[in-house]
């Protein structure tokens, strides 16, 4: 939504006409942010929403960047049998539940360089669910998905349903208990979430195996340092850990800068380039990257300039002409990843030059697809993003890791692209190939976003590619070993 107040660009439009609003108004790029984050809890219940937790930048005009961490925490009564025995339950239900981070990150961007006392900021959202949104065509096709289980709880059905179909596009959806949450957020403030009337029914909701009282109260959301890397003439500021996108989106790029100097962008032998230096830099993102607050200082400090050092990414050699099998990139072959495409990106400027990129998720689709009762929140399933393997473990009180990667392209100190997507695992492919595209391709914006997108995971050893993908590309990249299969746009 633009205006002549700044921009909103959020992947519901009733949701970005919150944030239009809130700038209307007078807000400035936080504020609008905050808005439309919170009416996306509404409007785009399967991604969006106060019960997850997500990652942003926000960067006054000239600087400096701040990075906003909300990720979700393990709640103090996990175990590794509990663990074991969600995911055996493929991420359903309250053992899945992480402590949920979004609201505290929110208030912490307000206080910091926000302009507006919250009560305004979640009025949007609240006139939503009070008097009820229109079911867009993407959000009905993800509710259809999803509702033969969300259905089997009567209060989900009761406001997505009709008997036992899903209302369909075009439906008026009106959310009582959330907007009893949203009354208590305007009147009580964000205190009231982890500490006062919804902290209460949230943990009444989620007990035994989901989050505590105590979790709830215990719960901070943190100010990072930006992980900051150059990349042909340009500057990219992204999130860094527990975001595991950041670092991948960098080993990707810095791989492509080093070992790609003489490729024609977008050719196969680009193509190739960018999936072996994925293959690697998501090989990485799996077995190397943890909650940052469970490692020694000194132990951070020396990751962090092991990511930004290109060399290291290129310890496997990329060859020109040939696919490196995945177990030879690193002998500890991972488990594939538990992570979808249903996260949610908004991005955010204001008529004095501050941008704001804010990627948001629940993890899964509906995450752990719960509602808790009374107050009308999807919650999430974060807990499914640890792994059994390698550096990020179930640990009660660690954040998860996450592929978000909310990023911006600078050149000198000036904004020139402010970047984010969903997709899971995909996210810091799908970053990488938009700053390919401005940068090296010089496409305008909306060829770049346009372009057929391609995509490694290091597990399963797969490169996948959208149906636009041209043939002759296909073509090459087979010859040169890789095995291919589809990948679809989030």
């Amino acid at each position: 939504m633009a205006s002549d107040r700044g921009l909103v660009v959020a992947a519901e439009a009733q949701a970005a006409r919150a944030g239009a609003r809130i700038l209307a108004d007078g807000g400035n790029a936080v504020d609008a942010a905050i808005a439309t984050a919170i009416a996306l809890s509404v409007t785009h219940p399967s991604a969006g929403g106060l019960g997850g937790g997500g990652f942003a930048l926000v960067r006054p005009k000239g600087g400096p960047t701040r990075a906003f961490d909300f990720r979700e925490v393990a709640p103090k009564s996990l175990t590794r049998a509990r663990f074991d025995k969600m995911i055996e339950a493929r991420g359903r239900g309250k053992a899945a539940v992480g402590v949920p981070g979004c609201v505290a990150g929110l208030e912490l961007m307000r206080r910091e360089l926000g302009s507006m006392p919250f009560e305004k900021l979640v009025a949007p959202a609240l006139e939503l669910a009070k008097s009820g949104f229109v079911l867009g065509p993407w959000q009905a096709r993800v509710l259809g998905w999803s509702y033969r289980e969300l259905s089997r709880d009567p209060r989900v059905a009761a406001i997505f349903g009709n008997g036992k179909r899903p209302k369909r596009e075009g439906a008026r959806i009106v959310q009582p208990d959330l907007a009893w949450t949203l009354t208590e957020l305007a009147k009580n403030g964000p205190e009231s979430f982890y500490r006062g009337a919804i902290a209460k029914r949230l943990a009444s909701a989620l007990a035994p195996e989901g989050p505590s009282l105590e979790d709830l109260a215990s719960y901070r959301a943190v100010l990072r340092e930006p992980l900051t890397f150059h990349y042909r003439g340009y500057e990219l500021e992204t999130m860094p850990p527990p975001s595991a996108g950041g670092v991948a989106l960098a080993g990707i790029l810095l791989s492509m800068q080093r070992a790609g100097s003489e490729v024609e962008p977008g050719s196969p032998d680009a193509i190739h380039l960018f999936l072996e230096a994925s293959r690697r830099a998501q090989a990485e993102r799996r077995l190397g990257v943890v909650d940052p607050d469970a490692l020694a200082p000194a132990e951070l400090s020396a990751r962090l300039a092991r990511w930004l050092d290109p060399a290291f990414w290129l310890t496997v050699p990329i060859e020109p002409q040939r696919a490196t099998p995945s177990e030879r990139v690193h002998p500890l072959f991972a488990e594939a990843l538990r992570e979808t495409e249903h996260t949610t990106h908004l991005s955010v400027t204001d008529r004095t030059g501050m941008v704001v990129s804010l990627t948001m998720t629940l993890s899964a689709s509906f995450g752990a697809k719960i509602m808790a009762a009374g107050t009308g929140m999807f919650m999430n399933n974060s807990v499914g993003s640890f792994a059994s393997i390698a550096d990020n473990q179930p640990v009660p009180g660690r954040r998860t890791t996450s592929s978000m990667a909310p990023t911006l392209l600078l050149r000198g100190k000036d904004v020139a692209a402010v970047l984010g997507s969903p997709g899971g695992d995909t996210i810091p492919s799908t970053i990488a190939q938009l700053v390919h595209n401005l940068v090296d391709r010089k496409l305008p914006l909306d060829a770049a976003i346009d372009a057929p997108r391609f995509h490694h995971g290091f597990v399963p050893d797969t490169a996948r590619h959208e149906p636009s993908a041209p043939k002759e590309i296909l073509k090459a990249l087979a010859e040169r070993g890789h095995t291919l299969g589809p990948n679809r746009r989030s």
